[in-house]
């Protein structure tokens, strides 16, 4: 590795968006470290497996991350649980099971690899939601509640750890379809709208990679969402 190639940790990077945003860095000369859970990354990527849930994962992965890496530049937090819920089957695991590895996991693996992120003067980078950091969406209100706290975590460690580290989010509406939307469903998703149109992980992915590049945004929370938070075009 030359020493001047600048190293990214992306969470979550096996599958989705997370792949696509390890891919683009790499393919804009960072040196990626792509961390998984049940999803192994692309060969081209050094891999790091572990469970960001647990009390310990962040640690856990950070201490991995040492042994191989003395100096980090970009964080990209981006590894989630999405579950549909109505408020009838929402329990104390399910909203703990969120909050964990939505939330929290993002805030410890800040703490544990603040000291390299310092020392490179880098950033971190929170892919939040639409959903929950924006908008309300109904039968969501746990997973709702984890990505309104990474907000405030985002905004939160943008104030404490400046001006060494710089600390942004990202919020994507409709990039990729789950898989059990139908034609129809997606047909009126996307008149919601205001470009009329979705997203494609290559538009989350090129805003982690402007905001990486961004010396003077720190605390900014970035909607790549067609508009969509601004509600129903007339």
């Amino acid at each position: 590795m030359s020493p001047r190639r600048r190293v990214a940790l992306v969470t979550g990077a096996g599958t989705r968006v997370g792949r696509a945003i390890a891919l683009d860095l790499s393919r804009h000369g960072w040196q990626v470290v792509a961390h998984f859970h049940s999803h192994r990354p692309p060969r081209t990527l050094l891999g790091i497996r572990g469970d960001l849930s647990l009390p310990d994962g962040p640690s856990s992965l950070a201490r991995a991350f040492r042994k191989r890496f003395d100096r980090l530049d970009l964080l990209v937090n981006i590894a989630a649980v999405f579950e549909r819920r109505a408020v009838e089957d929402t329990d104390a695991a399910l909203f703990d099971e969120q909050m964990a590895l939505n939330a929290r996991a993002p805030l410890l693996l800040t703490r544990a690899l603040l000291s390299l992120l310092r020392r490179a003067r880098g950033s971190v980078v929170n892919v939040i939601d639409v959903g929950g950091a924006l908008v309300p969406w109904a039968a969501y209100s746990a997973y709702g509640a984890s990505k309104a706290a990474l907000r405030a975590v985002t905004e939160a460690l943008a104030l404490e750890l400046a001006p060494s580290v710089r600390v942004n989010g990202v919020a994507p509406g409709t990039v990729l379809w789950p898989e059990s939307y139908t034609a129809g469903a997606r047909r009126r998703l996307a008149r919601r709208i205001p470009l009329r149109r979705v997203g494609a992980p290559e538009d989350v992915a090129r805003t982690v990679r402007f905001l990486a590049d961004s010396p003077f945004v720190t605390g900014a929370l970035v909607p790549v969402d067609g508009g969509r938070h601004l509600g129903i075009p007339g």
